[in-house]
């Protein structure tokens, strides 16, 4: 089990915080850093009061499983290999822990994100990964109406992603017509968002901070697994989420936890890096 600690002083006392790794009662990240999170999705339980399960997953008979959690607080991989076999599995909803309710959903087979490959959990670092597959319109989770239940129509708001660019051409999340951060191999275009209302967006990587400079180079920075941090604040309200693009050719970057938080977490920031951290070992 591998623990994650965050070291602070507020006034005169000395803090620390974990985030572990396991379940079966230790105290979890949104245990430890649940105010203010709009949506929350993981391979691992983020809540120890969440009774939920982690993700709906199709197999190959089409044939749709909730799948829950291990004794761990981890995906429950046998029950999701009891239920796909040799074939593939694809992941059809993938459940909110914040207890909003803010379910990402993919009806349409053609463009499910996959989680099993020839009876294989697909995995990045040793953890199960959410993956992106190359289809026509790209592979993409979408967040059901009505939007304004789960993310702030306008302000500033905070985004923690573990994910990697495991294709060529992928959107981390798009909000309406607005994208972050746009990776696609060998593109020059320093366009590498399209985001025109957000007053400010302040990126960090893997615990620092980070200016992309082009498509190609957000592609290569991010092949391997990432933790991603964004800082935005929007004028504009938002009527649909999307974990991918959901149009055009450009998939869902490979997603392992996704959590938004409303407001400013500045003051959270740096221990919530560290927490995930400790659980993904990513850097």
């Amino acid at each position: 089990m591998s623990t994650g600690i965050g070291i602070g002083i507020a006034g005169n006392v000395f803090q620390t915080r974990a985030g572990l790794a396991s379940g079966g009662g230790a105290t979890l990240l949104l245990d430890l850093y649940g105010a203010d999170v709009k949506i929350a999705y993981s391979v691992r339980k983020l809540r120890t009061a969440y009774a939920g399960n982690c993700m709906r997953v199709r197999n190959d008979s089409t044939v749709e499983l909730d799948i829950g959690f291990d004794s761990s607080g981890n995906l429950d991989e046998s029950a999701l290999l009891t239920h796909c076999g040799s074939g593939d599995g694809f992941v059809v909803k993938w459940y909110d822990q914040s207890g909003n309710g803010g379910t990402m959903e993919q009806g349409a087979g053609a463009v499910q994100p996959q989680i099993v490959s020839s009876g294989a959990v697909l995995k990045d670092n040793g953890k199960p990964v959410v993956t992106g597959t190359p289809a026509a319109g790209g592979s993409h989770m979408d967040l059901l109406t009505p939007k304004t239940d789960y993310l702030p129509s306008t302000g500033q708001y905070y985004f923690f992603s573990v994910c990697n660019t495991g294709v060529a051409r992928a959107i981390l999340y798009r909000e309406n017509t607005r994208f972050q951060l746009i990776a696609q191999s060998g593109n020059t275009s320093t366009n590498t968002r399209n985001d025109p209302h957000y007053l400010a967006n302040t990126y960090r990587r893997n615990g620092a901070s980070y200016t992309p400079v082009n498509r190609g180079e957000v592609y290569t920075t991010s092949v391997a697994q990432t933790l991603m941090t964004i800082d935005g604040s929007l004028d504009a309200t938002i009527s649909s989420f999307i974990l991918g693009y959901g149009a055009s050719q450009f998939t869902n970057w490979d997603t392992q936890e996704f959590i938004v938080y409303e407001g400013d977490k500045s003051s959270d920031e740096s221990n919530i890096e560290t927490a995930i951290n400790g659980y993904y070992s990513i850097y």
